[in-house]
């Protein structure tokens, strides 16, 4: 009974409980998408071609033990492939020593310095542990993917002029990845180097879209390998998919604009049980002080913690809308 008096086992419980949910909730959307492209893509090889293992970046860790043992794992390599995207030259492993070192210094730190629990600074050091390096890569892919989105209708308008200059796909990719910058460029350096190896071009495509992940790219897939299969003016295709792209870019700035109320209605409404808890603080300390001495306030914090974010949680979905 006397560690359930704890208001810090709580606190981290509820924060442990929260990170878990972020890191590994429900991702139909995507599974979605990767099936669409899967069904199009189904008649070309899963493997790439022996030759392509060059293209890899080599991993400095690939000669210790450790870093052949946690190659092997495929959650490595989606983690590769999402470091790859994001624009960090850390690799997977480095990073998971990253993420057990703070894990490692939040416990030191809140048992050796602060007095603590064993239990309270594991719960609060595989919290920060988990969701820090977590959320530094999701924001520097959300960044390098808007870059992608901004600059991807400007490469599909330069595929077309080559396509109408007379210069096959390949060479368009070519041009691509010399005339853009990153990430576009770098993306079509890829697949440029993937079909000059010998892989074929639709597998390129595909790995680069399961990579991306973005629903704008996995159009220009589709697009590419149908009309290599079907046949058709493929300058006129890109161009009609470039207007729709720049459309949906328009239709989402338009849908921010009109949500912007919505947002800031969900922003304030979030921002008011911290504004009355701190204002009690003020006025009455000793109100507040059953949530913090009792266990039964400490999981009615808990209970109330939850119920903020999962109503966070529910109005934020309500301002995404898909297009």
């Amino acid at each position: 009974m006397a560690a359930l008096s704890m208001p810090e086992l709580w606190i981290g419980l509820g924060l442990f409980g929260l990170a878990v949910f972020l890191l590994f909730g429900s991702n139909k959307e995507k599974k979605k998408r990767h099936a669409r492209l899967a069904r199009v893509t189904s008649r070309t090889p899963r493997k790439l071609a022996s030759g392509n293992q060059s293209l890899r970046r080599k991993d400095p860790n690939e000669g210790s033990a450790i870093g052949q043992k946690l190659a092997g794992y495929s959650s490595i390599e989606k983690l590769r492939a999402r470091l790859d995207m994001a624009g960090l030259s850390v690799t997977p492993q480095r990073l998971l020593a990253y993420a057990g070192g703070i894990a490692v210094g939040t416990v030191f730190v809140l048992c050796l310095l602060l007095g603590k629990s064993l239990l309270v600074g594991l719960l609060l050091g595989a919290v920060l542990g988990l969701g820090l390096p977590h959320l530094y890569v999701k924001r520097k892919l959300r960044k390098r993917q808007l870059l992608f989105l901004k600059l991807f209708p400007e490469a599909i308008e330069l595929m077309v002029r080559g396509l109408r200059a007379g210069l096959p796909i390949a060479e368009s990719f070519n041009v691509v990845s010399r005339e853009l910058p990153p990430p576009m460029g770098d993306t079509f350096a890829i697949i440029s180097q993937q079909t000059a190896l010998g892989v074929p071009m639709e597998k390129a495509l595909s790995d680069a879209a399961e990579k991306i992940e973005l629903t704008e790219f996995n159009f220009f897939v589709t697009t590419i390998i149908m009309q290599r299969e079907t046949g058709g003016n493929l300058g006129e295709i890109l161009s009609n998919l470039s207007e729709m792209l720049r459309a949906r870019q328009m239709m989402k700035l338009k849908i921010t604009a009109l949500s912007s109320e919505a947002r800031a209605s969900a922003y304030i409404v979030g921002a008011l049980p911290f504004f009355v808890w701190g204002a009690l603080t003020v006025i009455s300390p000793k109100y507040l002080e059953p949530l913090y001495n009792d266990y039964r306030g400490n999981m009615s914090l808990m209970i109330a913690g939850g119920m903020i974010v999962f109503g966070g949680f529910i109005m934020k979905r309500m301002t995404q809308l898909e297009i």
